[in-house]
């Protein structure tokens, strides 16, 4: 499927958005729910009880062959070989000059295979690089993501909501899946997957699952609602529950341009793993320090920030809010900016909001502690 600006798609559950009546909007292409019955009461139930998300326009690419791990390794910035089966990592993949394609999860499903997610406004993007750069390698690429719908099942209860889709036998071996890894599970008949992984900051999941029976699961996973408060949630509050817990989105805090060392996901850039594709940048840029880097402010006064305003350290400008927002659980406003290095925790800038000088200060990231473990 070839997604462009003049069309937009419909995930496999469109249709169970409408019938709840969720306000939709094109994003990445796709038209999605950006909420139901509003941002901060869906943020509230993912915190508290257990939300429900369509991800489905998300993109799942198959990297298989005798030299899948060796090329993955080399492709991309975390160590693959620390993976066993059954385990995920997150990473991402570079251009020529160290900026990000994109970040990725990464899933290994056998010696020889390994699952990719991808951003959904990247998916051409990322698979014709990962496609390109195999020639050299004994791999087979697959674009799968036309055959998968997923469902993030995420907060407090979502163990027993997810495990209520399964079988006994799963279900045991669900409650000890670590974090990030992924296991088969068998929905409806049919053959899925479930990963231990999430983007809100809470204990969840994320189902990847054949389109033709993610309507059926949806709704199975909302006939729990009474007893856990499961409930549908919209691309509005995954936005505020991402963050508070700081995750990246890509194209607001990352982008072609930005290294993952200024991005801040350093400890998943694994320099001493041997050659990787732009290891030699990195390094470059590490040896002679970063000039800009991110980090996570709260507003100290009245003022949403918002993508691409300006940062003022006194008079000079020090950078631009990457994404901002209400933070519903914190209470008041804040998110995460690209700033110049002198700029660390504890110091206080200013936003440019609208022309208004408004008062922030650095914090420790994440600014929620997050409860994925």
């Amino acid at each position: 499927m070839s997604i462009s600006p003049e069309k937009t798609f419909k995930t496999p559950l469109y249709s169970a958005h409408v019938a709840r009546k969720a306000k939709m909007v094109p994003f990445g292409g796709w038209l999605m729910p950006v909420s139901y019955e509003g941002v901060l009461a869906e943020h509230k139930t993912v915190r508290e009880a257990c939300g429900i998300f369509d991800v489905s326009h998300m993109g799942e690419v198959r990297v298989k062959g005798p030299e899948a791990e060796k090329y993955l390794q080399w492709l991309t910035i975390n160590d693959i070989t620390r993976l066993k089966i059954g385990g995920g990592q997150y990473s991402a993949i570079l251009n020529e000059n160290g900026g990000m394609i994109d970040d990725l999860i990464i899933y290994k499903l056998a010696n020889d295979e390994f699952f990719i997610c991808v951003n959904a406004s990247n998916r051409e993007k990322d698979v014709s690089w990962i496609k390109k750069n195999s020639t050299k390698f004994q791999v087979s690429v697959t674009d799968e993501s036309d055959k998968w719908a997923q469902i993030a099942i995420q907060g407090p209860n979502a163990a027993p909501v997810t495990a209520s889709l399964l079988s006994a036998a799963e279900g045991e071996t669900l409650k000890n899946l670590p974090y990030t890894n992924i296991m088969n599970v068998t929905l409806f008949s049919r053959p899925a997957l479930l990963a231990r992984t999430g983007y809100t900051g809470e204990f969840g999941y994320e189902l990847y699952l054949p389109a033709e029976i993610a309507e059926k699961a949806w709704m199975a996973l909302l006939e729990h609602g009474p007893k856990y408060g499961v409930k549908p949630v919209g691309l509005g509050a995954r936005d505020t529950l991402r963050l508070e817990a700081c995750y990246l989105l890509y194209g607001n805090d990352m982008n072609d341009s930005v290294s993952p060392l200024e991005a801040g996901i350093g400890w998943a850039t694994k320099l001493d793993k041997g050659d990787f594709f732009a290891r030699d940048i990195l390094l470059a840029q590490k040896t002679k320090g970063l000039t800009r880097h991110m980090v996570a402010f709260k507003m100290l006064a009245d003022g949403i920030p918002r993508h691409g305003m300006r940062v003022l350290s006194g008079t000079e400008d020090a950078g631009e809010v990457t994404s901002g927002s209400v933070l519903p659980t914190l209470g008041g406003a804040g998110g995460m900016a690209l700033v110049s290095s002198s700029l660390k925790e504890g110091d206080e800038f200013f936003v440019d909001v609208r022309g208004n000088k408004k008062r922030a200060k650095v914090f420790k990231r994440p600014l929620y502690a997050a409860r994925t473990k």
